[in-house]
């Protein structure tokens, strides 16, 4: 049976961020990945732990071969495709059609935008310049779905989940070249589990990650403090104002490398810089028997609407 075509969402443009809102402390060095099992404590702590070497550079060229082609396909072979406010340049989008789109696979969608029933009609290399965003494909992509399921990612995320874990997310987050911002959010605040579920984030970059090119910035320790609120502003977010300037970190990264996160721990990514794509996917796994909540409860604790607050 032929697979069903990408839902396809566009964007809108989105408004620039203050100076500063990216500054950090200090560099995450990692820890080797030799190393990584006597260093979950640091995970529990910091709310992060980014291990250096943990898979075979081959496996993830290999995946990344992957999605460029799924971004220059007439038929890409995945759930959702999002391409940049950017194409609009290129395109014809009534503004004022504009909405929240739902958006989800294995998570909630709340990003404004406009879907399609088709893909930009626009040459493929153009096309494949303003993808953002793939869901659900790691079923279908063997490579991808290989780093999905790698023996060394499981065993780590196996000890922090406390048992079976199960993967019920799948995204390749694209950066264009000088493609937009992921604001300071926390991943949960996404998620209808239960609030104290252990959520845990793998983030496999499939190229050199810098903080020119959008490299993932952590607030240290954020997790412990639970729950924030999220705004719909530059998407669904914590308020720039409410991220704590003390704790950032940045975690600059090569392909190999495997950053394992807590659903809980603000983070954020900046603009692209540069004149060269950043690739990477991330993976959202949690306890195989995790309790699964409605939208009223998850917003109850991350929500902010109905709650006299403003940002």
């Amino acid at each position: 049976m032929a697979a069903s075509a990408p839902r396809v969402f566009f964007e809108p443009k989105i408004p620039d961020y203050e100076p500063g809102l990216y500054d950090f402390e200090r560099f995450d060095e990692g820890v080797p990945a030799t190393a990584a099992p006597e260093a979950l404590d640091r995970f529990r702590e910091d709310g992060f732990l980014m291990v250096r070497g943990l898979l075979p550079v081959e496996e993830v060229v290999a995946a990344r071969a992957e999605l460029e082609a799924m971004a220059l396909s007439d038929a890409p072979d995945c759930w959702g495709i999002w391409y940049e406010g950017a194409l609009r340049d290129h395109i014809r989008l009534d503004p004022s059609l504009d909405r929240e789109i739902d958006g989800k696979v294995g998570g909630v969608g709340f990003a404004p935008g406009q879907e399609a029933d088709r893909l930009p009609d626009v040459e493929p290399d153009l096309r494949a310049r303003h993808v953002r965003k793939f869901m659900g494909f790691f079923r279908r992509h063997p490579a991808l779905g290989q780093l999905a399921r790698h023996p060394a990612i499981m065993a780590l995320v196996d000890r922090l989940t406390g048992g079976s874990s199960e993967l019920f997310q799948d995204m390749a987050l694209v950066k264009p070249a000088r493609g937009r911002e992921k604001p300071w959010h926390q991943d949960h605040a996404y998620f209808n589990v239960a609030i104290d579920t252990p959520i845990v984030g793998v983030w496999i970059p499939m190229g050199e990650v810098t903080p020119e090119n959008g490299c993932m910035h952590m607030l240290a320790g954020g997790h412990k403090e639970g729950p924030r609120l999220h705004f719909k502003r530059r998407d669904w977010q914590i308020c720039d104002t409410d991220v704590a300037t003390s704790g950032r970190v940045a975690v600059p990264m090569r392909p190999g490398d495997v950053l394992l996160f807590d659903g809980k721990i603000p983070h954020g990514t900046p603009t692209n810089q540069t004149d060269s794509f950043r690739w990477a996917v991330q993976y959202h796994y949690r306890p195989a028997d995790a309790v699964l909540i409605e939208d009223a409860e998850r917003l109850e604790a991350f929500g902010s609407e109905g709650k006299n607050v403003t940002c």
